[in-house]
């Protein structure tokens, strides 16, 4: 699974390279439309790593959907979200198999392709339900007017504010994202 997400980066990094100029042309259509509505859609595969007493751990391998709706500058997100592999953390629970609602938003300051996205994740484990917060910073480089590759990064905190599984996670993204 390492091998895809370093060839789904070197083609994220190849693409980048001619962004330049369509974001040029992606920039005046976003201003024709930025009165409404607009609709957003992001497909990303992401793994990340956890900070416990001093060593750092793996986390498994997931898949975000996120669906949003709002303006230019503010969106409503609803992320869903799972795992693709169960990893043991720490002799902990925090690597297992989940599934997560993410509602949230994003704000995106106009011009410029960065955002940042807070969300309170609802997590459905084997047996057990957790909720929290998560808070993270992204870029969505428009490579045609519909189209866009997206990075970015993640971390968490559990319902009791408190970072996650007895260590702080990190989860770096990439992917790609469609505007409508």
């Amino acid at each position: 699974m390492r091998i895809a997400a370093r060839i789904l980066l070197v083609v994220a990094m190849t693409l980048v390279a001619g962004a330049a100029s369509a974001e040029e042309e992606s920039q005046s259509t976003e201003n024709d439309s930025s009165d409404g509505y607009r609709f957003g859609l992001q497909l990303t595969i992401g793994e990340g790593m956890y900070f416990i007493d001093h060593d750092v751990y793996r986390s498994p391998v997931s898949l975000e959907l996120v669906p949003s709706l709002g303006w230019s500058w503010f969106k409503f997100d609803l992320g869903l979200s799972t795992t693709l592999e169960s990893v043991r953390v720490a002799g902990g629970h925090v690597g297992y198999w989940n599934f997560t609602f993410r509602p949230g938003g994003r704000l995106t300051p106009p011009m410029i392709p960065l955002y940042l996205r807070v969300a309170f994740p609802l997590k459905i484990q084997r047996d057990d339900f957790d909720w929290g917060l998560m808070f993270g910073a992204g870029v969505d480089i428009h490579i045609i007017a519909i189209l866009g590759i997206v990075f970015e990064v993640d971390t968490e905190l559990t319902h009791d504010l408190e970072w996650g599984g007895g260590g702080v996670p990190l989860e770096f993204r990439v992917g790609i994202s469609l505007h409508f």
